[in-house]
């Protein structure tokens, strides 16, 4: 269990990396792809600032990834990161902002390694973690 969690870590991250860096260098390409308009000057800048955030965190699951239970914080991270994701798509959606045809793909992905790293998760090692420090 703790390989796969490893593995579901590593690629989600890798995933949140290339996206962010989508973002600061080639943002009006990934706008168009996911079927937005051009907006004003400065939306370029606020999508650089969350690929910046993108490639960071998704840099710190990385190294967590290679001690999943050492490092639980970033695995919960990881989780609650995914379970918003999915809940900013859901509302964006059902007040029009954007369209699922726009924000599909996102809200599948982090459905699906939400699902993922819920099932992963290391409970038991967790919980006996917890004990022996106490």
């Amino acid at each position: 269990m703790i390989k796969a969690l490893k593995v579901v870590l590593i690629i989600w991250a890798a995933l949140g990396i290339l996206v962010g860096l989508g973002y600061i260098f080639a943002p009006q390409q990934v706008g168009a792809m996911m079927g937005f308009e051009q907006g004003p000057a400065y939306v370029p800048y606020f999508l650089a600032m969350l690929g910046i955030t993108y490639v960071t965190i998704g840099a710190f699951l990385i190294v967590a990834a290679r001690d999943p239970i050492r490092n639980i914080l970033w695995v919960q991270l990881a989780i609650v990161w995914a379970i918003l994701a999915v809940a900013a798509a859901v509302y964006s959606m059902m007040r029009g902002f954007v369209t699922f045809e726009q924000a599909g793909v996102g809200l599948i992905i982090d459905s699906a390694f939400f699902v993922a790293l819920m099932a992963l998760y290391p409970y038991r090692a967790v919980r006996g973690a917890a004990r022996r420090r106490k």
